[in-house]
């Protein structure tokens, strides 16, 4: 069986480095992804705020606000939301911190691309789990 355009996901990549970002984008594109970037934790809130996704993937270590408390923003926004870390400087502490806080992944730099896009299939596995339960759960409750 081929992909499928309704399993794909839309994804937010929130890194510092530009780099990142344009690798991250053009992989995950070329695999049939819907990939917006934000290039700190404000810009991935405000870009949250405005659209939706299904999974976020974030660098822990950025500027103002870290990886760790835009974790715990976007679950306080949606705690279904599917959020992978990815840092060059990981610690167990720090990686306990996150999967606590409800990270699904994580992902030392340098990246392996072919790591996130077993993580994203689950993650569109779980997507589509979600919406049919949703989906029948919203039908049981009509009157037909």
């Amino acid at each position: 069986m081929g992909k499928t355009t309704e399993s794909k996901l839309s994804i937010l990549v929130v890194d510092d480095d530009e780099n990142i970002l344009l690798v991250l984008r053009q992989s995950l594109e070329k695999e049939g992804y819907h990939v917006n970037t934000a290039k700190s934790a404000e810009e991935a809130l405000n870009t949250l705020q405005r659209s939706f996704f299904h999974v976020v993937i974030t660098d822990i270590m950025m500027g103002e606000m870290s990886g760790v408390e835009l974790l715990m923003e976007i679950k306080k926004m949606n705690s279904l939301m599917q959020i992978f870390v990815m840092t060059s400087h990981s610690t167990l502490p720090r990686v306990i911190q996150c999967m606590q806080g409800g990270a699904y992944d994580f992902f030392e730099k340098p990246l392996k691309i072919q790591d996130i896009l077993v993580s994203l299939s689950e993650a569109s596995r779980r997507a589509i789990r979600w919406r049919d339960l949703y989906s029948r759960h919203s039908v049981s409750t009509e009157e037909k």
